[in-house]
């Protein structure tokens, strides 16, 4: 048996160079898409409003935990206010 020729052939053998080869489209018949182009768009945006969600709602959160704080320590400010006030 005689072994199969395993070279590749020379690139100006098929008549075209490398540039001719290059610039030309040529359709390939395959699997279709395993992804809807579309699909992942919106899944996209999706993703993104969800993170922007989220982190609005922190934010939200940690400054209404601010102001809460903050409240707190007026009251405590105002209590040492009056306290020294009610020593003299």
């Amino acid at each position: 048996m005689n072994a199969p020729d395993t070279q590749a052939a020379p690139a100006g053998a098929s008549g075209k160079t490398a540039d001719d080869r290059a610039t030309t489209f040529q359709a390939v018949d395959g699997d279709p898409e395993q992804h809807n182009g579309t699909t992942l768009l919106i899944e996209a945006y999706a993703v993104l409003w969800i993170i922007l969600m989220t982190w609005l709602v922190l934010q939200w959160r940690k400054q209404a935990a601010l102001n809460a704080r903050l409240d707190g320590l007026e009251r405590a400010i105002d209590r040492a206010a009056a306290k020294a006030d009610g020593k003299k």
